[in-house]
C-alpha cells in the first residue's frame, strides 16, 4: 500500500515541517515528535495540529507504513484486533501524549479516544480506498460460523443475530436453512467484522466481489422489538456490508407482538430519550392502556387506540404512559425457525427456490453405471475366478512381507535406545525459540528426531544382519 499518497495536503505539509519528504517505515514520525513534549507549541503555526481528527488520521497512516515494513503489529504477518493496536501504540504513544499537550490539565478520556480510533480506521476504509486488512485489523470480537453446504449453488445467505447469547441457539436453524454464515453482531456490528466475514466465508477481496445481481448477498437479521433492534441494530448488518458490495437483499426476522401470547409477562420498558425512540414508540411500542370513557384496561400497541369495550377513541402520550418492547428471548428459540424461512421467502420467491433445487437434483450416470457394474461382475465367472487368484497371490505376498518385517523388528528392538544421547543436546534458549516462533500449526517442542535415530538403526541392521538380509533377498517364493 502506498500510504504516502493517503496523507493529503495537511499530512504532507506537517511531515515536511518535521523534516520528512517521504513516509518513514522504521518509526512513526508523529509519535516520535510527540515524545519531545513541546510538539504543539513548536508547530502551532500549522493549521490543523490541534485538530484531533486530522492528527489521528495522520498518526494511523504513519503507523501503517511501519506495520507494512515490520509485518504487522506483532511482526508475524497477522492482522490483530483493534484493541491490540489501541493498547500497543495508539493510546500510549499517540492519544495520551497528544491529549497532555492539547488538553493539558484535563483528565484523559480513554473511552472517547478509543472511539476516535475506531472512527479513524472506519473513515480510512470508507474514504481512502483501503480495507481493514490493509490496516492490519482482524475483528475477533464477533462470533461467526461458516458452512459449506448452501441452499442451492451461489445462494449467499447470512443469518445475523443481535447478541452473543442467541448465537448457539440459531446454529441448527441457519444450517438447515442453507445459510453460508451465522454472525453475532454483539450489539451493533462493525465494518471490520463484516469485512472479515465476507473475506473468510464468501471469498470477497478488494479486487473481487463474489456477489452479483443474480446471486446477491442475502442477510436475515434477528433483533429485539424496540427502536434499536428495528431501526439501528438490524439494518446495520446490511449497511456495513454495502461498503463491500451493492448486491444485497435483507429481511428482518425480529420478534413481532402478534407472535407473543402474554405481552405483560414478556415485555420490558423501552427508552424514550430522543425523537427516534418516541416516534417508534408511538407507532409500535406496547402500552398498558386505560380507557378515559369506561375505565377498561388492556395491553395495546401504539398510542392511537379504540377501546374494545365502549368504542371510545383513546390517545396515549408517551411522556405519561410507559412504552414497552420485546427482547428476542421473549419467544422460544424454535419459534423463530419457521420465521427464518418466511423472511427468506420475502426476498426469494418460493417458486424460484424450488426451481433452483430442481435444477440441481439430477440423476447420477456414474452411480447408475456403478450399480449395474456390481451386478455384472458378480455374475461373470472369469471375473470371479480372477478375484480368487488375486486373493491367493495376496496371501503369499502378505506372508513373506510379515516374515521379513517380524524378523528384522525382533532384531532391532533391543537397540531402539542405543542413540538416546546422540550429541543433539538442546539449551533452554532452543525451547524459548520454539515457542517464540510458534504459528497456528506449531506443535509441542520436539528437540530430538525419531527419523534420525531410525536412520541409525537402519544402518546398524544393514551392517550387523547383512547375511539375513541377503538370504531374504534371494529367497524363492512358491506361487
Amino acid at each position: 500500500m502506498n500510504w504516502y499518497n493517503k496523507l493529503g495536503g495537511f499530512g504532507k505539509k506537517l511531515l515536511g515541517e518535521l523534516g520528512y519528504d517521504y513516509l518513514p517505515t522504521d518509526h512513526n514520525p508523529i509519535t516520535r515528535a510527540l515524545e519531545e513534549g513541546d510538539f504543539l507549541t513548536r508547530y502551532a503555526y500549522i493549521k490543523g495540529v490541534e485538530n484531533r481528527t486530522r492528527m489521528s488520521r495522520l498518526a494511523v497512516i504513519c503507523q501503517m507504513a511501519v506495520y507494512d515494513n515490520g509485518r504487522g503489529p506483532d511482526g508475524d504477518g497477522k492482522q490483530k484486533g483493534l484493541r491490540r493496536q489501541w493498547y500497543s501504540w495508539f493510546k500510549t504513544r499517540f492519544a495520551q501524549p497528544y491529549h497532555n499537550q492539547v488538553d493539558a490539565g484535563t483528565e484523559f478520556n480513554g473511552t472517547g479516544w478509543a472511539g476516535r480510533m475506531s472512527q479513524t480506521y472506519g473513515w480510512l476504509v470508507d474514504n481512502a480506498n483501503v480495507t481493514y486488512r490493509d490496516l492490519w485489523v482482524d475483528d475477533a470480537s464477533r462470533m461467526m460460523e461458516r458452512w459449506h453446504a448452501r441452499l442451492f449453488a451461489e445462494c449467499n445467505i447470512i443469518v445475523a443475530v443481535e447478541k452473543d447469547s442467541l448465537f448457539s441457539d440459531f446454529k441448527a436453524a441457519a444450517h438447515a436453512l442453507g445459510a453460508v454464515s451465522l454472525l453475532s453482531g454483539k450489539g451493533k456490528t462493525s465494518k471490520a467484522a463484516t469485512e472479515k466475514q465476507l473475506r473468510e466465508h464468501f471469498g470477497w477481496d478488494a479486487h473481487y466481489d463474489p456477489f452479483t445481481a443474480d446471486d446477491p448477498l442475502i442477510i436475515l437479521h434477528i433483533s429485539d422489538h424496540d427502536y434499536d433492534g428495528e431501526q439501528v441494530i438490524g439494518p446495520t448488518f446490511a449497511e456495513q456490508a454495502r461498503r463491500y458490495t451493492s448486491h444485497i437483499l435483507e429481511a428482518r426476522v425480529g420478534i413481532k407482538p402478534e407472535s407473543v401470547d402474554d405481552w405483560q409477562a414478556n415485555w420490558y420498558e423501552v427508552k424514550t430519550n430522543n425523537s427516534g425512540y418516541i416516534s417508534w414508540s408511538e407507532e409500535k411500542a406496547l402500552f398498558w392502556a386505560v380507557c378515559d370513557f369506561c375505565g377498561h384496561e388492556w395491553a395495546a400497541q401504539g398510542v392511537n387506540l379504540t377501546c374494545s369495550e365502549c368504542g371510545g377513541i383513546v390517545t396515549l402520550d408517551v411522556d405519561d404512559w410507559q412504552p414497552h418492547g420485546f427482547e428476542v428471548e421473549s419467544l422460544p428459540t424454535r419459534a423463530y425457525y419457521t420465521l427464518l424461512v418466511r423472511a427468506l421467502l420475502e426476498v426469494l420467491p418460493f417458486e424460484y427456490v424450488v426451481s433452483k433445487l430442481r435444477d440441481e437434483c439430477k440423476a447420477d450416470a456414474y452411480s447408475a453405471a456403478d450399480y449395474i457394474q456390481a451386478s455384472i461382475l458378480e455374475k461373470n465367472a472369469d471375473y470371479q475366478a480372477l478375484l480368487e487368484e488375486f486373493a491367493r497371490l495376496e496371501d503369499i505376498k502378505d506372508a513373506f512381507e510379515r516374515k521379513v518385517k517380524d524378523t528384522l523388528s525382533e532384531l532391532g528392538e533391543p537397540h531402539i535406545e542405543d542413540w538416546r544421547d546422540d550429541g543433539d543436546d538442546p539449551e533452554p534458549r532452543d525451547f524459548e525459540q520454539h515457542v517464540y516462533k510458534a504459528q497456528d500449526w506449531t506443535g509441542p517442542w520436539r528437540p530430538f528426531s525419531d527419523r534420525d535415530r531410525t536412520a541409525k538403526l537402519v544402518e546398524y541392521l544393514r551392517d550387523e544382519q547383512a547375511d539375513i538380509i541377503t538370504d531374504f533377498e534371494n529367497e524363492s517364493l512358491d506361487w
